[in-house]
């Protein structure tokens, strides 16, 4: 079956197929071959997708992590002429705003998104990076969140330099728990303030081990 791409045009053909599709096949291929599966424009995908996502009935997707730039560059030049302690410097005037622009802007999804996370990487201590980059993608500023990616490619980058790729404080997944609980309940001075306590708290534990 062919759907029209005009725009104006109901989506519920199409946002109807892909829900199949997914039903049927346990995920969803990648947006090209999704489009050719259903024989459809692509622009016309992709507004099906966010209206599924809007909804609630697809996840939206991560943030896809930058890998570390070579040292000889960009991001890795960076790397060589600073330390985790600075970078977490920087983080704290970065990442607490971020955080109180997410509990504006967060749709329902991502806030659902976080506290999955939460319930389970994060408390197990393997996925706070992602948990990071969601609160920076659901602050709805794009440039923040590539520099915001930039600075965690050079935090990745340091912190394996010195073997303190894993140092965190006790308490990471209660302070983590903070932050989604205050941008869930709407309240941008409690986010900032439970992002700025955690990123504290790492300062603390960085300091003290590397000086």
């Amino acid at each position: 079956m062919r759907f029209a791409d005009k725009d104006g045009d109901d989506l519920a053909p199409v946002t109807e197929a892909i829900l199949r599709i997914q039903a049927q096949d346990g995920s969803l291929p990648a947006e090209r071959a999704l489009a050719d599966r259903l024989n459809i424009k692509r622009h016309l995908l992709r507004r099906a997708l966010l209206a599924l996502r809007d909804r609630g009935a697809l996840p939206t997707p991560l943030p896809r992590p930058r890998r570390p730039q070579p040292t000889t560059g960009g991001a890795g030049g960076i790397a060589r002429d600073t330390n985790p302690v600075e970078v977490m410097e920087l983080r704290l005037m970065v990442e607490p705003p971020l955080a109180r622009l997410a509990a504006v802007r967060a749709t329902p999804n991502q806030i659902a998104q976080m506290r999955a996370l939460i319930e389970g990487g994060v408390r197990q201590g393997g996925s706070a990076a992602d948990l990071h980059r969601m609160i920076a993608a659901a602050s709805g500023n794009a440039l923040a969140r590539v520099i915001h990616d930039m600075i965690r490619t050079i935090d990745h980058e340091v912190r394996e330099s010195v073997h303190a790729a894993n140092l965190r404080p006790a308490n990471d997944a209660d302070e983590h728990r903070a932050i989604v609980e205050a941008i869930a309940g709407r309240d941008p001075e409690a986010a900032e303030a439970a992002m700025r306590v955690h990123l504290t708290s790492i300062h603390r534990v960085l300091s003290a081990i590397l000086g």
